[in-house]
């Protein structure tokens, strides 16, 4: 075993450094304690399998790249704090990459000119969304990057941290400018021109054109969870958006072009690296396929130089380079998977294939000269079968370990999907790509292609659907213990809430469609909840405006309306949603919830008032679950707390979830004297000024004697049964308590 890897490492001498560079760069956020344990082993694994003579360059290489991620992180980390420091600050500086739509306008990575030179800020800007390259100058606070705030929530800061993003920049638009020089304009009409010939004749939202734009032009339909969720259910995400893989046919296609033309093999190699690079320019230089470009430019260089290439040798110069550059790529889950199934492939695409052969091989006893055409043409599909089954077999055993840690998903299916979507692909990317060609000088014919090849997108989007569906074909897998409660901390006041059991879930409001996006379903998805029902508290965008985002995200089958119209655009949603079972809100009912629990409802709002403001529209709700009341008042106000206690009901319960209400006070004296709550959770947005909690309030209630969880400061509350205890734990501060025996409230 020693001598064959010596003999591995010696016949890919850059791949050892790189396996070496790595290990320091990923040991670096332990401390460098575990830094120079991870390279001293390396060393040791070099001196122990290639008799020493490499062990000092590998303890050279993870040198290297370590000293260069201290440099970069310890300048970031500078320029973080003298940004936030700042606070309010003119700044400017040019676009690294092209900017993205948003909710307030558009955001994109910025390297500043002023006030600190180099330093890299998120810019959340006003206005049209600019191109890469273009000048930015405004007027805006600078601040941090946030971390999670609610548990399983997408880790914006880990995110910040691995591309080098010091901080975020807000502009106020005032006096915002945006200056896009000739070259930016002219790249980002290039690329516009791109992505309109490619769906030219298609209607421009429709599933077709967006699968296309997703896989040619690597424009990622957000806004379609249900699409996006059949490509990744079937472990098939990356051949949906612009990746190695496409990149790899675009050679394809240029080598098949090339040899038509019969252009000499090392004339062919610099024209091919030029087309790849080219395509990944066009597609917006997405990391992904820059990194492919890469991969493939020192792969095919071999043939320049006239060397037998090494797929594992030319990965290892990719990852070398990365490592040395800025070591702070390799946390980025998306590299991990390029170079992870990219090796997978190397070291095991050749076991596979052995297992594999034995189907493609032809009869022994049947001399190749007897073959027909047809027996020969039959003997090669089997053999690319063998091929590609041995790479697919490959990749996903080396996918797999990275995918299940990174998003909590395992699709045992991909092998198989893989074998029909790749060439499903890549006759999508060739017409689109002659698509391209005609579109200048045949308008017509471009259209006609696009069309045939909206079929071809619809059948791709089936396949991975079908495929998604097959039962066991995907299994999520939770990261940590579910959440049996959890009430999360939104933005502006809005609000939702996720009861899980081991039966099913359901959501209690569903936040806005920004905090949905951002926080909610990310937290599900993490913990592997599918919520198949959904109650809503009343009809206030903050609370029902992800409605259009839950159906399509969650095979959601009913959801209880607190009032029969409203005119809201998010309420109205869910009104119109199909195939949901709509159960309007009756006082006194009792619905049944997973775990055995039940949700009562105490009230609801006054039909006679359906033109009054959202939060005078509240419906109120209890839950009992093993033997507590947890009550919900949501945006209510004293206008709904004095209705309620002069209907004289039972408001009792032992916590007490409760929001902001916009225009009038909220949690009364009397109010609270009748729920007698042992735990009240307490919205607290910081913008705008009507949604922040009282600290004199709040300060009262602790006197009383109750404990107050406030959300600015724990962030999302999550309750789950603890023995013969009810457990209620902050995610940012860890504020726990622990209520004993419940009281006899039933």
């Amino acid at each position: 075993m020693r001598r064959a890897l010596g003999r591995f490492w010696r016949k890919r001498p850059l791949l050892g450094l790189a396996v070496a560079a790595a290990a320091a760069v990923f040991a670096w956020p332990a401390g460098w304690p575990w830094v120079a344990g991870a390279a001293l082993a390396a060393a040791g694994v070099a001196a122990w399998s290639a008799d020493g003579r490499p062990a000092l360059a590998w303890l050279a290489s993870a040198g290297i790249a370590v000293t260069c991620l201290a440099w970069r992180e310890s300048g970031r980390a500078n320029a973080g704090r003298e940004l936030a420091a700042l606070g309010a600050s003119p700044a400017a500086g040019r676009l690294l990459a092209d900017a993205e739509p948003a909710t307030f306008g558009w955001e994109g990575r910025v390297e500043l000119r002023e006030p600190s030179p180099g330093a890299v800020v998120v810019w959340r800007g006003r206005g049209p969304v600019p191109a890469a390259g273009a000048e930015v100058s405004a007027r805006g606070k600078f601040g941090p990057i946030e971390g999670p705030r609610n548990p399983g929530e997408y880790d914006e800061r880990q995110w910040a941290d691995g591309r080098g993003i010091a901080a975020e920049f807000w502009s106020d638009g005032a006096g915002e400018r945006v200056e896009t020089g000739a070259w930016p304009t002219f790249a980002a009409r290039i690329r516009r021109a791109f992505r309109e010939a490619v769906t030219a004749g298609l209607e421009p939202d429709g599933r077709a054109a967006k699968v296309i734009r997703a896989v040619v032009v690597g424009d990622y339909p957000k806004n379609d969870d249900a699409l996006v969720g059949a490509f990744r259910n079937s472990g098939t995400l990356h051949v949906f958006s612009v990746s190695g893989l496409h990149v790899a046919m675009v050679g394809m296609l240029g080598w098949a072009a090339l040899r038509g033309l019969r252009i000499s093999r090392r004339w062919a190699v610099p024209l091919l690296m030029a087309l790849m690079f080219g395509y990944a320019w066009l597609t917006g230089n997405s990391p992904p396929a820059v990194r492919s470009a890469w991969m493939a430019a020192v792969f095919l260089g071999a043939f320049w130089c006239r060397r037998r290439p090494d797929l594992l040798n030319a990965l290892g110069a990719v990852l070398l380079a990365a490592a040395w550059w800025d070591g702070r790529l390799l946390w980025q889950p998306g590299v991990q998977l390029s170079y992870g199934v990219v090796a997978a492939i190397g070291l095991g695409a050749g076991m596979f294939a052995r297992r594999f052969a034995r189907f493609a091989r032809h009869d022994p006893y049947l001399p190749r000269v007897l073959l027909t055409p047809g027996q020969e043409a039959w003997l090669a599909a089997k053999r690319r079968l063998a091929n590609d089954a041995s790479a697919s077999c490959a990749a996903w055993l080396g996918s797999t370990p990275l995918v299940w840690w990174h998003f909590g998903l395992v699709t045992p299916v991909a092998a198989v999907a893989s074998l029909v979507l790749v060439p499903l692909v890549f006759v999508l990317v060739s017409l689109a790509l002659a698509a391209v060609a005609v579109w200048p000088f045949a308008p017509a014919a471009s259209a006609g292609l696009n069309r045939a090849n909206g079929g071809v997108a619809c059948a791709t989007a089936w396949v991975a659907g079908r495929f998604a569906e097959v039962p066991g074909g995907n299994v999520r897998i939770a990261r940590g213990p579910r959440p049996q409660l959890l009430v999360y901390d939104l933005d502006h006041g809005a609000g939702a809430v996720c009861f899980a059991g081991a039966d099913g879930a359901v959501l209690l409001d569903v936040g806005d469609r920004s905090g949905f996006r951002r926080r909610v379903f990310s937290s599900l998805r993490s913990f592997g909840l599918e919520p198949d029902a959904v109650v809503l508290s009343h009809p206030d965008g903050g609370h029902v405006g992800a409605g259009r985002e839950v159906l399509e995200a969650f095979p959601i089958r009913q959801v209880l309306l607190p009032v029969e119209s409203a005119r809201s655009k998010g309420y109205q949603e869910w009104l119109q949603a199909e195939g949901v079972r709509q159960i309007h809100a009756r006082a006194g009912e009792r619905l049944p919830l997973p775990d055995g629990a039940e949700l009562e409802i105490l009230a609801v709002p006054d039909p006679r008032a359906p033109h009054a403001v959202a939060d005078d529209r509240v419906a109120i709700y209890r839950l009992h679950w093993r033997g507590r009341r947890v009550l919900f008042v949501n945006d209510a106000g004293w206008k709904t707390e004095r209705r309620l206690l002069d209907a004289g009901l039972d408001l009792r319960a032992d916590v007490l979830v409760a929001g902001r209400h916009r225009t009038d006070g909220s949690l009364g004296d009397e109010f609270l004297a009748a729920v007698s709550p042992r735990a009240i959770i307490a919205g607290d947005a910081g913008f705008p000024p009507e949604e922040r909690l009282d600290p004199a309030k709040a300060s009262r209630w602790r006197q009383l004697g109750i404990a107050v969880f406030d959300q600015r400061e724990t962030g999302g509350v999550t309750i789950r049964p603890d023995a013969d205890q009810l457990r209620i734990e902050g995610f940012l501060n860890g504020q726990t308590v622990k209520l004993s025996a419940a009281r006899d409230l039933e």
